[in-house]
């Protein structure tokens, strides 16, 4: 058992160093001025629109029909909002006393990981395409809570919850397009096929880089001295992944989708955080701090809880 443990430790630690490393060409990028932050929320734009789609579909595209998958699917989905939800419940009794702007912040980043860029290139890095088969189930998840309860909590409360918005974002967009793909078992032809596949090879660098130019901007001092990103990185990082790791357990999910999920939902904060505070006339610096504490704690806590997943 505990062979499997340090296996599963060192796998998943080199690839998360692998990604952090890349993500330290963007660092480096910024500091030098050849590729500043301003730019990479532009990239973010053709990632988060083109890219991640194009990526998500052609992983539907690739996966084997089997009963075992289409179950998967099913049980995916539902544990992907149940690990939201876990954290809307937890956000509901948190920073009750902090100003509405504020507690808004606090909740968006409790409730949502790097799901896209970061616990997606992983799980295809770690499981492989079953693992990207199953993180995008949690991605499509992640936009539906995201483009509703996120936005009205990380607006302060101003910003309405849209139904529309519950399909009508490129993340669920491209798993209502992937899922009948999949089903149907479509093949596209080979130079359609080879073009996704270079596009979706796009992602995991570009998104990391992009990630590296927003570290790069981070208040240092302040990611270590208030205590109060130190319980969000707690409960981002340690509680939620550990309890849903319980759940799956308990409900028998096994494999390449615990493995997946539990990437999931033990990845730090998601990097839209600012983004999405910008947007909507919030704070920006508490966001940028947020996600660069847990970032920082995740290249160790990452690694020892889906380590730990594989053994309990």
């Amino acid at each position: 058992m505990f062979n499997d443990f340090f296996d599963n430790l060192k796998t998943v630690a080199y690839q998360v160093l692998i990604l952090y490393a890349i993500a330290g060409v963007g660092f480096v990028a910024d500091k030098t001025k050849v590729f500043r932050q301003t730019d990479g929320k532009k990239l973010i734009d053709l990632l988060f629109n083109i890219i991640l789609p194009i990526t998500v579909i052609n992983t539907f595209l690739s996966m084997e029909r089997t009963a075992e998958h289409i179950k998967g699917l099913a049980i995916a989905f539902v544990l992907a909002a149940l690990t939201h939800i876990l954290g809307m419940g937890i956000s509901a009794i948190t920073f009750k006393k902090t100003e509405r702007n504020i507690s808004g912040i606090y909740h968006y980043a409790t409730t949502f990981s790097n799901a896209a860029f970061l616990a997606l290139p992983l799980a295809g890095n770690v499981v492989g395409d079953e693992g990207v088969f199953y993180a995008s189930v949690y991605v499509a998840v992640f936009n539906v809570f995201a483009f509703t309860y996120g936005i009205h909590e990380i607006s302060g409360g101003k910003a309405e919850i849209r139904v529309k918005n519950l399909f009508l974002n490129p993340g669920s967009v491209s798993v209502i397009i992937g899922i009948p793909l999949f089903l149907l078992q479509v093949k596209m032809p080979e130079f359609v096929g080879d073009t996704m596949s270079r596009i979706a090879a796009c992602n995991s660098p570009m998104a990391m880089i992009v990630f590296g130019t927003f570290f790069a901007n981070c208040s240092f001092k302040n990611i270590f001295i208030k205590k109060e990103i130190y319980f969000v990185s707690f409960l981002r990082l340690i509680l939620i992944p550990l309890t849903m790791m319980c759940v799956f357990k308990l409900i028998g999910v096994e494999g390449g989708m615990r493995t997946a999920l539990t990437i999931s939902a033990s990845a730090p904060i998601a990097t839209n955080t600012a983004m999405y505070a910008a947007k909507y006339d919030n704070d920006t610096k508490l966001p940028s701090e947020l996600v660069g504490q847990t970032s920082v704690f995740s290249i160790i806590t990452m690694p020892v809880i889906v380590a730990l997943s594989s053994i309990i």
